[in-house]
């Protein structure tokens, strides 16, 4: 999903805050709270993480420690 998307799909569910210089990591997040689900994407938890979401794929994904 592209930056632009979630900065609309944010602004759909009453996010309206996100400038071009926030990360996908932080609206993600902060999508995940407004619907009452765990903040969790790119956390540790997705190392032990069974859960089929619609991050799933990208949530997963290797990542150098400096961008986490």
């Amino acid at each position: 999903m592209t930056l632009e998307s979630l900065q609309q799909l944010a602004g759909e569910i009453g996010l309206h805050h996100y400038s071009d210089n926030t990360s996908q990591k932080m609206i993600i997040r902060a999508i995940q709270k407004q619907r009452g689900e765990e903040p969790c994407f790119s956390t540790d938890k997705r190392y032990s993480c069974n859960e089929e979401c619609e991050w799933c794929t990208d949530c997963q994904k290797l990542r150098a420690v400096w961008l986490r």
